[in-house]
């Protein structure tokens, strides 16, 4: 008896032992990108590096603020305030207005626009607008067109012949399969949600290549692999284990792995050139690997903040803004000029008749 539970303790040991280091490693290769994007952008450290995603609002930082939320950074205020004022320059709609809304949760943020998007934006941009809405009501936006529930089934409802989703055809896309199924994933309580979720998943499994990759228009690339890895992991499948999802012994992060450029960054195609998407997209890949390891949720799973970084000017402060004393000075001289001007004219025509009765 005593061997028996010698042996069990070993084996447990052992277990364990296994499963920690790879635990470590998905974390370790996140960081591995960030300390690459940090050498790029000439930050020193890593709360350099959280402020001047600052710069890249509008173009890829959001991605990364979702990523590094995740993965335990902060100090995200400089970023909030720079994406408030971009947002009210620009009049965003549809899924660029969503992704604003929830990187705006990620930051800690609790923006006003984060409400005005989820009631103004779901189903205004085809599915992707589905998908992305649902993102935002699961993180605790509202909205009274759709309950998260009621959004589930809607999205359900696009899927497609083969058993996927697209933008469009009748033809499903990996990407935009991967992307629903990671917002479906919370609502697999409802039958017809399931059912898509399962149909998805067999349509990715026969999908995947040979190579344990991804194809996209006609090329395996690493965004496709990074996104099956981030909805596998929503729905707590393994993609390194789950044998529906591994060909010829590789996994679709042995796909994403195999895109790497050796110095943190990551290309779209094998032997490419760095590509910020890849690069941001594998980041996410492994983020997801590290949270599914860690009991750590999905990736796009935010709590929705409470309230807003000290300081913050909301994104439609500038409407209430008054205009500067300068400009206020300006707007008053010249009204007072116009009304002498009118005064003088006005006495000036009452003088001329009198004028005229004393030369008569």
């Amino acid at each position: 008896m005593m061997k028996k539970f010698i042996s069990f303790l070993l084996c447990a040991l052992v277990f364990f032992t296994l499963a920690l280091p790879a635990s470590a490693s998905y974390k370790n290769e996140a960081e591995a990108i960030i300390a690459h994007k940090m050498s790029q952008s000439g930050a020193k450290n890593a709360e350099e590096w959280v402020k001047s995603l600052a710069r890249g609002v509008g173009i890829e930082a959001e991605w990364y603020v979702m990523a590094a939320a995740k993965l335990g950074y902060s100090g995200f205020s400089e970023y909030s305030q720079a994406l408030a004022e971009h947002i009210g320059e620009n009049n965003l709609k549809g899924t660029n207005a969503q992704r604003y809304a929830l990187a705006f949760i990620a930051a800690g943020c609790g923006s006003k626009y984060i409400a005005k998007t989820a009631e103004s934006t779901i189903g205004t941009q085809g599915i992707m607008s589905y998908i992305w809405g649902l993102m935002l009501l699961s993180c605790g936006a509202e909205s009274t067109k759709f309950s998260p529930a009621e959004l589930a089934e809607k999205i359900a409802s696009f899927r497609l012949s083969d058993g996927g989703f697209a933008l469009s055809g009748e033809v499903s896309n990996v990407d935009v399969t991967a992307m629903a199924i990671a917002a479906l994933a919370p609502y697999r309580e409802s039958a017809a949600v399931d059912e898509a979720i399962e149909s998805s998943l067999a349509f990715l499994s026969l999908a995947q290549t040979e190579n344990g990759g991804f194809v996209n228009y006609g090329v395996e690339n690493c965004e496709s692999a990074a996104q099956v890895v981030i909805a596998l992991c929503s729905l707590g499948i393994n993609p390194e284990v789950d044998a529906r999802f591994i060909k010829n012994g590789k996994s679709a992060l042995c796909s994403v792995r195999s895109f790497a450029r050796g110095d943190g960054g990551f290309a779209h195609t094998a032997g490419g050139e760095e590509s910020e998407m890849a690069t941001v997209q594998a980041l996410h890949a492994f983020t997801a690997m590290h949270l599914f390891e860690n009991g750590g949720g999905a990736l796009f799973d935010f709590e929705m903040p409470k309230g807003t970084h000290a300081g913050f000017i909301d994104f439609d402060a500038p409407k209430a803004v008054k205009a500067p004393k300068s400009e206020i000075n300006i707007k008053n001289t010249v009204c007072i000029a116009v009304i002498a001007s009118c005064a003088v004219g006005i006495i000036i025509t009452a003088l001329i008749p009198s004028k005229k009765k004393e030369e008569e």
